[in-house]
This record gives structure tokens, C-alpha cells and sequence, in this order.
């Protein structure tokens, strides 16, 4: 008798909570959350961190649905082994540079590159990097520029696995 009204306790206590939650509803960022690790990227003495996107989740959604970026800060694509690649603006809120690295060096870019909010997708612009590459590096707009960064620019990436230097 005491665990039937104990029972009962319970699920009158819990009932209104029951009732009135709402369900649980997962959102895009939750299949696709922002990256966690950060790299530094150094190109000709100035660092950027740069979140990691090495997955393909991560590649995937890249910067899309922010509304920036701090300065200082990037996205750094690392797909392991060179290949020829294309980007677009898909889901973006904020014009970038976008970086083709490829042997420590920058080999090419496309600056500037600003979201076409009106486009569909099979419409957007694409952006090949015109030649085989391991990494991109994704900054604010016009970071090249203050820079003076261009094709022959030196690339340094030290991941958080790297051992540090003394």
C-alpha cells in the first residue's frame, strides 16, 4: 500500500511537468556544432586562430549562419591530402577572404568573396582553388589586403597536438 501511494505521489508531482514541457526539438547546430579546437595559422609574422573544420560536418557548414568573425580569428579547412577544391557562400552573413595553402605557402586566393542572399544554391558563385591543395583559411574580407598577403606568402600551422617549441 505504501509503494502504491508513493507511486502516486510521484506521478502527480511529475504529471504537471510532463504535460507542459515542450518536446525537445534538435536544431540544425546540433548535427553540425561549431568546432572546438583552434590552430594557429601564422602567415608572414601575423597569427590567426582558426578553428579546426577537419570533418566532413564541420567542412560542411564551414562559417554559414554567423554573423562574423572577431579579429584575429579564421577558419582553417584541413582535408588532409591535396586536392582540387571549390567553396561557396552558402548560409553567409559576412564577406571573406578565402585562402588556398598548399606546401607552406599561399598559392592562390579568392578575396572578397561576399554572400549572394537572393541566389539559390545551384546558383551561387563557386570558387575553385585552380590547383591542389591541403588547407584553406577562411578570414574576414580584406585581411589579405591589410596584410599584404599574396601567392608566395609563408603559412605556418601549429595544431593543439603539436608539440611546442622551447
Amino acid at each position: 500500500m505504501k509503494r502504491l501511494l508513493a507511486l502516486i505521489l510521484i506521478a502527480i508531482t511529475l504529471l504537471p511537468q510532463i504535460a507542459f514541457a515542450k518536446p525537445a526539438v534538435p536544431s540544425w547546430r546540433d548535427h553540425h556544432p561549431w568546432s572546438t579546437e583552434v590552430a594557429e595559422v601564422t602567415i608572414d609574422g601575423v597569427t590567426i586562430q582558426a578553428e579546426i573544420a577537419d570533418t566532413s560536418q564541420l567542412q560542411t557548414r564551414g562559417l554559414g549562419y554567423r554573423d562574423g568573425l572577431d579579429e584575429g580569428t579564421g577558419m582553417l579547412f584541413d582535408f588532409g591530402a591535396p586536392s582540387n577544391r571549390t567553396f561557396w557562400m552558402k548560409g553567409m552573413r559576412f564577406c571573406l577572404d578565402i585562402i588556398w595553402i598548399e606546401d607552406g605557402q599561399i598559392v592562390g586566393a579568392a578575396e572578397n568573396a561576399c554572400p549572394e542572399p537572393n541566389v539559390s544554391d545551384e546558383n551561387l558563385t563557386r570558387y575553385p582553388s585552380g590547383q591542389p591543395i591541403s588547407y584553406v583559411l577562411e578570414v574576414t574580407a580584406g585581411t589579405m589586403a591589410a596584410n599584404g598577403w599574396s601567392a608566395g606568402s609563408q603559412v605556418e600551422i601549429r595544431f593543439p597536438d603539436d608539440p611546442q617549441t622551447p
